[in-house]
């Protein structure tokens, strides 16, 4: 499958407008700059102190040569850019910024099952091909493993902080980058073992490698698609305009409440998959995308894939859609033809409350004309907050 398949609009993503940040909160925040030494941050990847997440090796962005350039910059002591992190409790932090360096450093100096081999060393030689154990075993090499110990980086951390004040930091730091999703800051501030399913469940999810290229996601949005479904699945009565705090709140709760949520969260992920497959089998190619001017549009867009993979969970409504493919196809076509309202909760206003409502309400207007009564309603109430 090619990469152009894990194309995502960027409507409806988590924007400054979504938050709710007060005057105390700059306040109350401690920023506090420091230089770590390399050697304190392996100590604190080590013992955990840092969190990378549980199978953090599922998610790295960056490839075995860029690691390298990394750490060949750090032997030869060149200055890096900083890493920002967030202190969740005393001696115990989330990272906010440089993730990627830091899972780079944990694969270099403490993965023993793959460590990084280093490559592409362009001035220092001498490591080339080498792991860290390798090195050592060199004793030429003592003096350079103790100043590549001693270097020190820039770490900053943030204390006494809000949830909505680290999504500010998240959003500014990356505004200049590559976008990553705000879901990889939601994975740090609820940790625990509702977002640890979400991680097994969508890294080996068959729907899954339906919509991306490849899974795990490096910028989680695989996960954010599925909080997001599983929000509407069971929480969509709880939905008032802030995609942000609802996909929040959707994870907090699933997390406290985890025992009785476990069965639940299991039986609505084998109803995902239906949908995922019935979406794909009934739009191909254009599963999840836009009509507009006579053609889809390219890039996928989360708030079509929310009302398809809602409706299409329901095994009845699947088959019946799966049957009759063809007018399931033309009737979407149809409404993004002929209804403003409809396209614009797709693309102008997304996450208020009535385009939310309008999508979802039009959409099954539309499937239960095509398909005949039984089409579940929205939104949800199996739970609420």
């Amino acid at each position: 499958m090619d990469d152009s398949n894990d194309l995502f609009s960027n409507i409806g993503e988590v924007s400054e407008d979504d938050l709710n940040i007060k005057p105390k909160d700059f306040q109350e925040m401690v920023v506090a700059p420091t230089d770590w030494t390399i050697g304190v941050l392996v100590d604190l990847l080590k013992r955990k102190k840092i969190d990378l997440q549980p199978n953090y090796q599922r998610r790295i962005a960056w490839t075995a040569d860029k690691m390298s350039k990394f750490i060949e910059s750090l032997f030869l002591r060149l200055p890096v850019p900083q890493i920002v992190l967030a202190e969740t409790q005393p001696g115990r932090f989330a990272v906010i910024d440089g993730k990627q360096r830091l899972n780079s450093l944990a694969r270099f100096c403490l993965d023993m099952n793959d460590p990084l081999r280093l490559k592409g060393c362009e001035y220092r030689a001498d490591l080339e091909g080498l792991t860290y154990e390798e090195m050592q075993q060199k004793t030429a090499l003592e003096g350079a493993l103790d100043a590549f110990q001693s270097h020190t980086v820039r770490t900053t951390v943030i204390k006494n902080w809000s949830n909505e004040l680290l999504y500010l930091l998240f959003l500014r730091l990356n505004q200049n980058s590559v976008t990553l999703s705000p879901q990889e800051l939601r994975r740090a501030l609820f940790p625990g073992p509702f977002v640890n399913w979400l991680d097994d469940k969508t890294s080996a999810s068959p729907g899954m490698l339906m919509i991306f290229s490849k899974v795990p996601d490096f910028r989680m949005r695989d996960m954010e698609v599925a909080t997001r479904y599983i929000g509407f699945q069971l929480f969509g009565a709880s939905y008032v305009g802030n995609m942000k705090q609802f996909l929040d709140d959707v994870t907090f709760f699933c997390t406290k409440n985890w025992k009785d949520m476990s069965p639940v969260l299991e039986e609505a992920w084998q109803r995902f998959e239906t949908a995922v497959d019935a979406t794909a089998q009934i739009f191909g190619g254009d599963a999840y995308k836009v009509w507009q001017d006579g053609r889809f549009l390219i890039a996928k867009n989360r708030a079509v894939m929310d009302i398809m993979n809602y409706y299409f969970s329901q095994p009845q409504t699947a088959q019946a859609a799966i049957q009759q493919a063809g007018a399931v196809r033309d009737a979407f076509r149809t409404l993004c033809d002929n209804n403003e309202a409809f396209v614009r909760s797709l693309q102008v206003s997304t996450k208020t409350e009535d385009a939310t409502q309008t999508r979802f309400s039009e959409w099954r207007q539309v499937l239960t004309q095509t398909l005949g009564n039984g089409v579940i309603g929205y939104p949800s109430h199996v739970f609420q907050f």
